[in-house]
């Protein structure tokens, strides 16, 4: 099949009209005829094919990324798009009345597709066309017709003139077809189905069912990725920031009702503060759990509004998500002895008090593959670990909560140690070695000890020539 050059004014040639079939051009019917058609009313869906031959040249997942883009455009006209090799089809039936019938649709499409198409650095041309049925559609777009069928009775005659090429089958199933001495689809149809079914297997036959409305077609469609945004312009300028929560409560509503429309959360939020004459005051609200709940949300931002100076009053509010996530519900037993501990309310707590004291205040403990007990742990800013970390090796013995900054010099008495009382060893020793490297030179021998009062004690002794005992940290 030749393509056509950008630009080119497409062919469209005059099908015979065999079996009462009414095929309508898209380009060169008049706009009595296109109203014609589209007066009438319909009980099936009407399905636009966009066929892009030139993504043939990209590999696999160059062609999905550029129907991807190319998607963006057609969801302006139709909710429903569906991915098929190399081309996109979408319903627009109840889009015609608005746009005042398919060629009026076309024009809209038209110019905005070949701008995709140069920006993917591609040949700015396409075939289309639309039927009743998906495959319909598909085939006659590839058959570069620009046609619309509007009745399935007619679909038999308008796709018989097609070549088989459009069926685009692989080489030997085109090496059979053409020495059977079938050039159209027409002349498949003259063919016993059981016989095709044996010859070509069961995908050819169904292929062509579904063309002809006579089997279900199952569409992959798009999805456009989520996005949010919604401002409100204030009638003056607001100075006391608790004056805007009403607002924001009303804002922060819509939010969570598109949330839950899209079974989906949120944990990154943007707020701009607008102001006359002023640069805008950015405040984002990040969450340690996605959240959907209008109250938890409004609470955050309320406590942030407390510590939060403007510089200028504000003249609106501007509500921004910046990270979606799939929303985590959570089952709880009928039995309130049975059910798990949650840990939603620790979330809430810590929430409020990073938007207190800043994101730098809260710290976590993370282990590190380390002998060296100084070394063995490090501090980073609470939640930045949301992700996931790898997970480190540590030691399997015994290890302290509270470990001392400094290791403490113990008393020895004759033979007994003493802290603020009476030390006896309970466990050890185990001897750790390490960080000779770095001229620390580390050798000690830790043990489990008791005070006299029952703390349990984390103390290890110098391997050194003094070996003096310490107390190195103090076990919950």
């Amino acid at each position: 099949m030749k393509e056509k050059g950008p630009g080119a004014q497409l062919p469209l040639p005059a099908l015979p009209d065999r079996e009462g079939a009414r095929v309508i051009h898209l380009k060169p019917a008049s706009r009595a005829a296109t109203e014609q058609a589209t007066s009438r009313p319909r009980r099936d869906s009407l399905w636009y094919a966009l066929y892009f031959p030139q993504l043939q040249a990209l590999n696999e997942e160059q062609q999905q990324a550029a129907l991807r883009q190319l998607a963006e455009t057609v969801v302006t006209v139709s909710s429903s798009i569906s991915y098929h090799p190399r081309a996109l089809v979408a319903e627009v039936r109840s889009s015609l009345n608005y746009f005042g019938g398919l060629a009026a649709l076309h024009r809209q499409l038209q110019g905005p597709l070949q701008e995709s198409l140069q920006e993917l650095e591609l040949a700015p041309h396409f075939h289309y066309a639309a039927a009743v049925t998906v495959h319909g559609s598909l085939l006659l777009a590839r058959g570069g017709l620009n046609a619309a069928v509007y009745q399935r009775d007619n679909l038999r005659s308008a796709l018989g003139h097609l070549p088989c090429e459009v069926l685009q089958l692989n080489a030997e199933q085109n090496r059979r077809l053409y020495n059977m001495g079938v050039r159209r689809l027409l002349d498949l149809w003259r063919l016993p189905m059981d016989g095709l079914r044996r010859r070509f297997g069961s995908e050819l036959v169904t292929l062509l069912n579904k063309a002809l409305g006579k089997a279900p077609e199952p569409t992959r469609n798009y999805l456009p990725a989520p996005a949010f945004k919604t401002s409100y312009e204030l009638p003056y300028g607001v100075e006391n920031l608790d004056r805007l929560l009403p607002v924001a409560d009303e804002m922060l509503g819509q939010l969570c009702d598109f949330l839950r429309r899209r079974d989906l959360a949120t944990d990154r939020l943007l707020f701009m503060l607008q102001h006359e004459n002023r640069e805008a005051t950015r405040l984002e609200l990040g969450l340690r759990q996605a959240s959907r709940n209008n109250a938890h949300l409004l609470q955050l931002l309320q406590t942030h509004f407390g510590k939060l100076t403007i510089p200028a009053p504000v003249s609106s509010l501007k509500l921004t998500v910046l990270q979606f996530d799939a929303f985590s519900g959570k089952s709880e037993s009928l039995l309130t002895q049975d059910r798990p501990r949650s840990d939603s309310n620790l979330d809430l707590f810590m929430e409020q008090l990073r938007a207190r004291l800043g994101g730098q205040a809260l710290k976590t403990i993370h282990s590190v593959a380390e002998h060296c007990p100084e070394y063995a742990c490090r501090l980073s800013d609470y939640g930045s670990d949301k992700q996931g970390r790898q997970k480190q090796a540590v030691s399997d013995r015994p290890r302290p909560l509270w470990l001392l900054p400094q290791p403490q010099l113990l008393t020895l008495r004759g033979s007994r140690l003493y802290h603020r009382q009476a030390i006896s060893l309970v466990s050890g020793p185990e001897r750790i070695e390490t960080r000779w490297w770095s001229g620390e030179d580390i050798r000690r021998d830790y043990y489990v000890a008791r005070e006299a009062s029952g703390a349990r004690l984390w103390i290890f002794r110098e391997r050194s020539a003094q070996r003096r005992w310490f107390l190195h940290g103090i076990f919950a």
